[in-house]
């Protein structure tokens, strides 16, 4: 009775042995399986320590009325409801303040879905930043282009508005890039994830799998379980990647994306309230002086609202356009000159832009009020100027 018992265990358990042909079934499997689609890819496994190279949107805006609100942003795949920020608002007259996580992945596109149905996103302020506070784009009202069923986008002291059509199901707004933003260090965290959540799952696996290998298999010495333990380790590195192949699959194309080759280009941008249409003019010496050859002038436009003036540094030796000094009105030759008219009840704010990462930033100083120095040459900075903050990260719009 004793020895039937025993040839009908050792016949259960037979399946569990490790042979090639088994072998090779379940790497045919793992195959097929890792070529199936996944829609959502899954993280068994987070980063404990990501970095502070993390980048977050954060938006500070108000509603007029309940509805939601969607930031669609494309990772180079098109925009999808997959990848989309969502939440509901209610009507206030003071902005709140969101912060998002973003993924370690290229976004080339954003929208805005404002409420719908005639109702206006109040925007104070949207800008992408790394968990160090730092800011990596700001988005202005000018950079906002309607799409949709938007009625107007207007532009008010603080911020802007962003209005749907009465009647409107699906209103949106395109934020024009210009340049991806593409997180530093992506590919390294991607990496960290893969093989922290690859691990993480195929432990998991090989625990289950030596659950279901011991309730069959009874063995007699530590030289028969060897082989069925190392072959459950072995299935389990098969078909963990298969849980994780979505996670694998998109950290492969994110570190494989190319993104566009853009000229070098350092642009000076001042966030301000003007009260006329006098054209701002900005002057920069390349080496021969200040000219009308080397400069740029924009016109202010015709509203009391914020708006945001850009200045293009182009040109030969543009990535060294050295330090910036803005006065009211401009009478010196320095490294770059500019005349604006008054703000009025506000100051003004100032900061450099870079089209890509090798376009190297100057090093600012900024005057306000109006010194009168001799033109094509550079005395001393007069002690009636006053100095003109630049952007900071966290200034509130």
């Amino acid at each position: 009775m004793t020895e039937t018992v025993t040839a009908k265990t050792e016949q259960t358990a037979d399946w569990l042995r490790p042979t090639r042909g088994r072998l090779a079934l379940a790497a045919v499997v793992a195959i097929i399986g890792f070529l199936l689609p996944q829609e959502v890819p899954l993280e068994w496994y987070p980063l404990n320590e990501p970095g502070t190279d993390i980048n977050y949107l954060e938006i500070s805006c108000a509603a007029d009325k309940n509805g939601d609100v969607k930031i669609y942003y494309n990772l180079t795949r098109g925009i999808n409801e997959l990848h989309t920020i969502y939440w509901p608002i209610s009507p206030t007259e003071q902005t709140f303040t969101y912060t998002f996580p973003l993924p370690d992945a290229p976004i080339t596109e954003l929208r805005v879905d404002p409420v719908a149905d005639g109702g206006t996103l109040h925007i104070r302020q949207m800008r992408i930043i790394n968990r160090r506070g730092e800011e990596i784009r700001r988005f202005t009202r000018d950079l906002f282009r309607p799409q949709n069923e938007i009625a107007a986008i207007t532009p008010v002291a603080d911020g802007w508005k962003i209005t749907s059509t009465p009647g409107a199901k699906d209103p949106y707004v395109r934020i024009e890039m210009f340049s991806p933003i593409i997180p530093v260090g992506k590919d390294h965290r991607n990496l960290l994830r893969c093989l922290l959540s690859t691990g993480y799952l195929a432990l998991m696996l090989w625990i289950l799998l030596l659950a279901v290998m011991f309730t069959f298999l009874r063995p007699r010495g530590w030289r028969d379980l060897l082989p069925p333990v190392a072959f459950m380790a072995l299935l389990a590195l098969l078909f963990a990647p298969v849980g994780n192949r979505g996670l694998i699959r998109n950290s492969i194309h994110y570190a494989r994306y190319v993104p566009p080759v853009l000229p070098d280009e350092v642009r000076l941008e001042f966030d301000l309230v003007s009260s006329g249409m006098t054209p701002a003019h900005l002057f920069w010496d390349r080496g021969r002086g200040v000219n009308g050859e080397d400069s740029a002038r924009v016109i202010h436009e015709p509203h009391p609202g914020l708006q945001t003036l850009r200045f293009p540094c182009r040109g030969p030796g543009s990535a060294n356009c050295g330090s910036t000094r803005g006065t009211t009105p401009a009478q010196c030759a320095s490294r770059a000159s500019v005349s604006l008219t008054p703000a009025s009840g506000r100051s003004w704010c100032c900061r450099w832009t870079r089209s890509s990462p090798s376009a190297r930033l100057p090093d600012a100083r900024w005057w306000t009020r109006p010194c009168w120095w001799k033109r094509f040459r550079r005395p001393p900075i007069p002690s009636s100027c006053s100095p003109l903050r630049p952007c900071p990260p966290s200034m509130p719009y």
